[in-house]
């Protein structure tokens, strides 16, 4: 099988303008959705020690009628401690001098195959290991290991299909291989101008050793230092009183509505939201802290009170005890409720951790779509 590891190299190159413009503190912006973007990418678990994996996926929301048919393109980078980062790496030395000899073994003799990862597909993995996360963190005294490195992962969503994609990396493998300059030109320029009209967006997935120091003892519910966990989203509970403090009942994920409706939605919890952990401080103290999940509320039809819901640490005095706060959602005029109108909800945690909850609303008397 041909190696890919020169035309992934050239291939990268290709993301690295991309990933400056990422908002990797926020990837949700406006509740209104009237383009295809991305709102939340999740990694699980959302904390890895070294050499260990995780599991990327992203959300991908739509306007109203619209199903875009998109793949995914992933990459992979350093960017904590002395590591060359994303856009530090040297393409020329990867590829050996001038990237023009086609013997692989050319490539700089420092360069691990785990240090360039990427892939195509819903999915992507991603595991700590390489020359350059090795390398970091040995550097990291014992005690910076509990922080530890962060990675930043990528995700372009394109308009080819992943089985396209994936069909394209094999070409551009075997014309490396056999020195097909005329295909690797092609499919360069191919690659840039689906990189070049596509949807980008970022997170970063902390590799920790949470084992390396000792916290103090300390009042907690819990007595050892943890690595973060995606919260979960259960569902929605659907109030029938307008100030949505009533106990409401639980919201399937299709819901039939009247045009201009107005729906008293709250995101339902479980305990693991607010759960304790903790944290040592940069003075060296240990802190009990508990997690305070935040929610970003968007959709593509109808209007909502808020774009974010916050439960406030301690809570909100007009909320009862361990609740979200709810969200008004003011359901389309008929003339927009002809066609289902999604609702997706974005959870957070205080350290990183992701959930997506997606629920669909019909008109009672809407045509078949």
């Amino acid at each position: 099988m041909p190696s890919l590891r020169r035309p992934l190299s050239a291939l990268l190159a290709l993301l690295l303008p991309l990933l400056a413009g990422c908002d990797v503190l926020y990837m949700t912006s406006a509740k209104q959705v009237v383009r295809p973007r991305i709102v939340g990418i999740r990694a699980t678990p959302a904390e890895i020690g070294l050499g260990e994996s995780t599991v990327l996926d992203a959300l991908l929301v739509h306007p109203q009628g619209e199903r875009p048919a998109l793949g995914a393109v992933w990459f992979a980078c350093l960017e904590s401690g002395n590591a060359r980062g994303c856009a530090g790496l040297d393409f020329g030395s990867l590829l050996g001098g001038d990237g023009g000899d086609d013997d692989d073994s050319a490539a700089g003799e420092d360069f691990d195959a785990g240090d360039l990862q990427f892939g195509v597909g819903d999915e992507f993995t991603y595991t700590a290991e390489g020359r350059f996360i090795e390398d970091a963190w040995a550097e990291l005294e014992p005690e910076d290991r509990v922080e530890g490195l962060s990675v930043l992962i990528s995700v372009n969503y394109v308009h080819a299909t992943n089985d396209e994609l994936q069909t394209m990396i094999l070409d551009l493998a075997a014309a490396s291989q056999s020195g097909d300059q005329e295909t690797l030109d092609r499919i360069g320029d191919r690659f840039a101008e689906l990189l070049g009209d596509g949807i980008n967006a970022a997170r970063r997935v902390v590799v920790s050793d949470k084992s390396a120091d000792q916290p103090e003892p300390v009042a907690c519910g819990v007595s050892e230092l943890l690595p973060n966990h995606n919260p979960t989203l259960p569902g929605l509970v659907l109030h029938t009183s307008e100030d949505g403090l009533d106990e409401g009942y639980p919201m399937g994920a299709l819901t039939f509505g009247q045009p201009e409706e107005e729906l008293w939605l709250r995101p339902r919890l479980d305990e693991a939201a607010r759960e304790a952990y903790l944290y040592i401080n940069l003075d060296g103290e240990t802190e009990c802290r508990q997690e305070t999940p935040y929610f970003a509320w968007m959709s593509n039809a109808g209007s909502l009170d808020d774009g974010n819901t916050f439960i406030a640490d301690p809570l909100d005095l007009d909320e009862l005890a361990n609740r979200a706060k709810s969200n008004r959602f003011t359901l389309p005029n008929r003339k927009d409720f002809q066609r289902p109108v999604d609702l997706w909800i974005v959870m957070r945690d205080r350290r990183g951790g992701v959930a997506f909850g997606h629920w669909s609303f019909r008109m009672a008397d809407a045509p078949t779509p």
